[in-house]
């Protein structure tokens, strides 16, 4: 019999205070391929916790909350030592026992395992990347309803993606669609659900999308950065276009994040909300140095009251995941409302939203003649080669420029 390791204990989330100042108990999981921790509904303070592992407990409550955890930790051993092998996925069936048909059936169904996904990436705050995987079952459901995950062929693939090409979607959504397919299916074999011979992705190429990067032309940006208005909602959004691109282009996302605190002299300091869940090791901070004409911006449109620990008054204190992320996107559409105002105001061909501010910082270091290196430092990619990749399309005026030169010989 194969043997079995993997081990119950409870831990504290330290980072997820409650409206009563108490942390989540989790149970955690140790196994073979790593970890997994779920929440019981138990709540403490952090002296609570300690109290709790101290061997002459008194406390009546917490007494009770230990046995609670006892009889949870007993159920959890009992199930393990039934699994050979451990299967994380048959663990949650059961523990949970979530479905009326057979475990077997339940976990063959492809949208079983996007919804467990989807669970995961809530449970760590990246209502975003849930929001993607959500929408990408959705599609799959609405072109062929109750697939199974050995459903998924190249046939398949192939077919969906005609569907897909057919019903107008870009080159871009059909790559990222695909993408999170296969790594769902990558979840399955991992956990011994689907052959590794049966992989159709083997046989499948998933269509490489990239978008058409146009930058901002120096005339155009220099309107903007010239641009002054009696209109507040027009000056307080091209303040923060502005911000982002003397800033690194930094992410409108992290810009609500920011609090007084990233700001350390003549630089702001902040980690990218997008990589702070996902990237554990090497997590460096990206160093901005200010602009005089940032700190401006930060004067005139810094929050004013002094219970909200945000540097902007775009969030507020005890937001939950998704809250975060709907002020997130409803300060980003404002901002390219007003900025679309701007751009017809200024008679500039291309779209000026948030994601022209990120594009312009980086073509203008390009046009300067400033490294690779530290434009990939200073946006925060992870390899040169991403930033290659993404400075690519930006090149054409270059080739342009250069295209003429060869007739004017004097």
């Amino acid at each position: 019999m194969i043997e079995n390791t993997a081990t119950v204990n409870f831990v504290i989330e330290g980072t997820k205070k409650n409206k009563d100042d108490k942390y989540p108990v989790k149970l955690n999981i140790y196994y073979k391929e790593g970890k997994k921790k779920y929440g019981i509904k138990e709540f403490v303070t952090k002296a609570e916790w300690e109290k709790l592992l101290a061997p002459n407990l008194r406390d009546t409550d917490l007494k009770a909350l230990k046995a609670r955890l006892n009889v949870t930790k007993a159920k959890a051993e009992k199930i393990i030592a039934n699994l050979h092998p451990f299967s994380i996925v048959a663990f949650e069936e059961a523990f949970y026992q979530r479905s009326s048909v057979s475990s077997e059936q339940h976990q063959s169904k492809l949208s079983y395992w996007f919804d467990r996904y989807i669970n995961t990436l809530k449970e760590n705050d990246q209502i975003g990347t849930a929001i993607g995987y959500r929408t990408t079952i959705n599609s799959i459901t609405e072109f062929r309803k109750n697939l199974t995950i050995y459903d998924i062929t190249p046939e398949f693939l192939s077919s969906y993606e005609n569907h897909l090409a057919k019903a107008g979607k870009s080159v871009t959504t059909i790559s990222m669609y695909m993408r999170q397919l296969r790594a769902i299916l990558n979840q399955t074999i991992n956990q011994n659900m689907l052959s590794s011979d049966k992989y159709p992705f083997k046989k499948y190429q998933v269509p490489a999308g990239r978008n058409i990067k146009k930058a901002l032309s120096t005339d155009d940006l220099q309107k903007l950065l010239d641009y002054t208005t009696e209109d507040k909602n027009k000056q307080k959004a091209i303040d923060f276009w502005i911000f982002s691109y003397l800033c690194n282009g930094i992410n409108f996302t992290d810009i609500a994040n920011l609090k007084p605190e990233n700001i350390m002299g003549d630089y702001i300091y902040f980690n990218r909300q997008k990589t702070i869940r996902t990237k554990k090791k090497d997590l460096r901070p990206i160093k901005v140095g200010m602009n005089p004409r940032a700190f401006e911006i930060i004067d005139r449109q810094k929050n004013t009251d002094p219970g909200n620990p945000y540097l902007f008054p775009i969030l507020e204190e005890g937001l939950n995941a998704v809250t975060i992320k709907h002020r997130c996107q409803r300060f980003i559409k404002w901002v390219n409302k007003h900025m679309e105002d701007i751009r017809v105001e200024k008679e500039i061909e291309m779209k000026i939203g948030t994601y022209a501010a990120r594009h312009s910082f980086s073509t203008v270091l390009k046009r300067k003649g400033v490294s690779t290196a530290f434009i990939k430092e200073s946006l925060g990619h992870s390899s040169e080669l991403v930033t290659e990749n993404y400075l690519d399309s930006f090149a054409d005026e270059v080739k342009l420029e250069y295209a003429n030169l060869l007739t004017q010989l004097k």
